[in-house]
């Protein structure tokens, strides 16, 4: 699965291809849906692409450095060659309703309202072409009330965080999106499950639908909120746990693998001091409420840097296997001593100066 992803990473980024790939392994249900039903956008593409990171088991900056090739790595059928006229980029209807919306300056919602559709068609300056102006909006309500509810709640979102298409968009707010849809996903199956469970069923098993159900509602509100602020005021809130989990990885990315395990202990040291003061505080709820915020961000910083130090783990796995196949290509050196393996990784290295010996006196 990894390889078969990093490959498709790599390669043009096909959004089709993609879909087919998350549908192969992907969980989310919802998410599968949607890509096919709204097929593809900016914002739909930006979460295809993270969730497929995330599947690949990539850090984010893994992802941004991949090699990218120009062609997908496949094989090609010879067929005859054909003259075709050049496609037109197909549109979907999210983004042909909200296009037609933006020319007029309206919501999507109200373009599609007999209301607008009567004072439009009303104004002296539209006279010569009342016709055409009828037959187009109503093709938008038309389109709009056949479109399943995904795709009107898509739009919907599209509108109320329009910058998230922009290219100076954050990419971790693109990255919160993919996570926001994943939350509401997971939150609507618990939920789901919690509703449909029969009462002879243990409390323990309830309480683990319960949670599910209010870990997932949080998450999914935590990101509004960062989304919300950023439409308001042009820069991240920073309350979400992701976005702090993000900046302490920023934080660390470029720091000495001895300077990495330093903070990392340095957290865990910092973690298990406030937890004491937190014992200690008693019934003294100034105290309590500090040790807490301390907790949660030392928390925070340590499960970061683990995961920095996990990602890089892997890479150099990636990094050592690919040399070993490298290395079975290459054998100039000889049956010796490989020049991949440093003198110690292995047998002992032997002393090439060993101390004079003593001889032996004759007998």
């Amino acid at each position: 699965m990894k390889q078969e992803i990093i490959t498709y990473l790599a390669g043009p980024r096909n959004f089709i291809q993609g879909v087919e790939l998350y549908e192969k392994y992907g969980i989310n249900r919802m998410l599968k849906k949607s890509f096919r039903r709204q097929g593809e956008t900016e914002t739909m593409k930006a979460i295809l692409l993270e969730e497929l990171r995330k599947l690949a088991g990539l850090s984010e900056r893994e992802f941004k450095t991949i090699r990218r090739n120009s062609k997908q790595p496949t094989a090609v059928k010879m067929e005859p060659a054909r003259d075709e006229t050049p496609k037109t980029p197909v549109k979907y209807s999210d983004d042909l309703l909200l296009e037609l919306a933006e020319s007029f300056g309206v919501s999507v919602e109200e373009l599609v309202s007999s209301d607008f559709r009567d004072k439009v068609l009303s104004m002296d300056e539209n006279a010569d072409r009342v016709e055409e102006l009828e037959e187009e909006l109503e093709e938008a309500e038309k389109r709009y009330k056949a479109a399943p509810e995904t795709v009107t709640k898509m739009i919907r979102f599209r509108e109320k965080f329009t910058f998230l298409n922009s290219p100076d968009c954050p990419d971790i707010l693109k990255i919160l999106v993919s996570d926001m849809f994943t939350a509401y996903g997971r939150y609507k199956e618990a939920f789901a499950r919690l509703e449909a469970t029969p009462d002879d069923v243990s409390s323990l098993s309830t309480a683990q639908e319960a949670q599910a159900v209010v870990e997932n509602f949080i998450a999914n509100r935590e990101i509004w909120d960062e989304l919300e602020y950023y439409r308001e005021n042009g820069k991240i809130l920073g309350k979400c746990e992701k976005v702090k989990s993000l900046s302490v990885r920023k934080g660390v990315e470029n720091l000495s693998d001895i300077d990495i395990q330093k903070a990392l202990n340095n957290a865990r040291a910092n973690l298990s001091k406030n937890k004491a003061k937190l014992e200690q505080a008693g019934d003294d709820e100034k105290k309590k409420t500090s040790a807490l915020a301390l907790i949660q961000k030392w928390e925070t910083t340590q499960k970061a840097i683990e995961e920095e130090i996990e990602a890089r783990k892997k890479s150099s796995r990636t990094y050592c296997q690919s040399d070993r196949e490298t290395a079975t290509d290459h054998k100039e050196p000889g049956p010796f001593l490989s020049p991949l393996r440093p003198l110690g990784a292995g047998a002992p290295a032997q002393n090439i100066n060993p101390p004079d010996r003593k001889r032996r006196k004759p007998a």
